[in-house]
């Protein structure tokens, strides 16, 4: 019935901690009541009587122990679906019944093996525990509630014994056969929830990278056009109603056409990741980077102003100028030539930014490359 993998089992326990928490803190509760309530037919079987206290006595200890059950079951609800409080609660309430028969009239017995056939049904249908616990149980109160008629009633028969067995067996099958179909359904029911779940997820992971692959150059991992135009539209327009400063750069490498030539397109793809990776290390969370096409990239910087976007525009060619590209058995230098320049009040798009940019740039390659020009 319990799930061979354990992990699934543990899930499933989770799902449904809350709710049997719930109905089994208040189920302990009625059952205490109820056991309290029916002290009062003890008093026209015993009267006023040490076996009456001591009846009583029994009975709110046991209704004590109850609350202290429902009270615990509140604080941890994992210990409702383990079985280990019901479990002991309705073993310890099933042996006191027992009790009763050694105390009680003759004719009551009969009442009481009666009541004990109903209690057996009601421990599947009313109290929540792992099935093959409440089994067991069910077996021990049968067992015991045939024990008991056995040693308390004078005239018994070997008909009228077999008799009461099938009785006692009869809820006890019944209520198994029950209580397995109520968990299976509900078991599969989970299953189904699960895979719901697993779909759901697979198919947000879906989305997710599907959208990343619409925004994202696939080689270096930046931001397509789409999305860097985008960005650059929304950031533009925010710095034009805050008046914060807005620095775009835009980087150049040198030579690339050389590199591709020399050492080969594996060579000039990992020389474009290489940048693409050292950028994003010197960049911070709220800046955009994006691939412009070929060797090109841009950097947009918000909140920042020109000589902040040039300093971090250095310290980016200082890094790619001092540090060699290992591509299988090569080795390339790699400079690139920067341009920095601020968005301006009369900038009405990107392209107007790129167009500055672009001038500083040819100056600086005219200049000798490996520099950061300011537009």
């Amino acid at each position: 019935m319990e799930f061979s993998d354990g992990d699934t089992e543990r899930r499933y326990r989770r799902h449904i901690e809350g709710p049997v928490a719930n109905y089994v803190s208040r189920m302990l509760v009625v059952w205490g009541v109820l056991w309290l309530l029916f002290g009062l037919s003890d008093y026209y079987q015993f009267g006023f009587s040490l076996t009456l206290y001591g009846v009583w006595a029994a009975r709110l200890i046991l209704f004590c122990g109850l609350l202290a059950s429902a009270a615990l079951v509140r604080q941890r609800p994992w210990l409702a679906t383990s079985g280990l409080v019901m479990t002991p609660a309705a073993l310890v309430g099933m042996t006191s019944l027992f009790a009763l028969y050694f105390i009680s009239a003759e004719d009551n017995i009969r009442w009481l093996a009666a009541v004990n056939m109903v209690l057996i049904l009601e421990l599947f249908v009313l109290f929540p525990n792992r099935t093959v616990y409440s089994l067991g149980i069910a077996l021990y109160t049968a067992v015991g509630t045939w024990v008991s008629v056995q040693l308390n009633i004078g005239e018994t028969t070997p008909i009228r014994m077999i008799l009461l067995a099938a009785f006692l067996l009869i809820p006890a099958v019944s209520g198994w056969f029950a209580a397995q179909r109520f968990e299976t359904t509900r078991r599969r029911e989970f299953m189904a929830l699960e895979l719901a779940r697993a779909e759901i997820e697979r198919r947000a992971a879906l989305e997710a990278k599907l959208l990343e692959q619409a925004q994202t150059d696939p080689l270096t991992g930046a931001f397509n056009r789409r999305a860097y135009a985008g960005a650059a539209q929304r950031e533009m327009c925010r710095a034009r109603v805050s008046g914060q400063p807005l620095s775009f750069v835009m980087l150049d490498l040198d030579h690339f056409k050389r590199v591709n030539d020399t050492f080969g397109h594996a060579t000039g793809d990992a020389a474009l990741v290489s940048t693409a990776n050292l950028c994003r290390e010197v960049l911070r969370e709220s800046d955009i980077f994006g691939r412009l096409g070929g060797e090109e990239f841009i950097l947009i910087m918000p909140g920042t102003d020109q000589y902040q976007a040039r300093a971090i525009a250095e310290t980016i060619r200082t890094r790619l100028a001092g540090s060699d590209l290992v591509s299988g058995s090569h080795c390339v230098r790699l400079t690139a030539t920067l341009a920095v320049t601020q968005f301006d009040a009369s900038d009405e798009d990107l392209d107007d930014v790129l167009r500055r940019a672009d001038a500083a740039l040819y100056e600086g390659k005219n200049a000798g490359r490996d520099r950061v020009e300011a537009a």
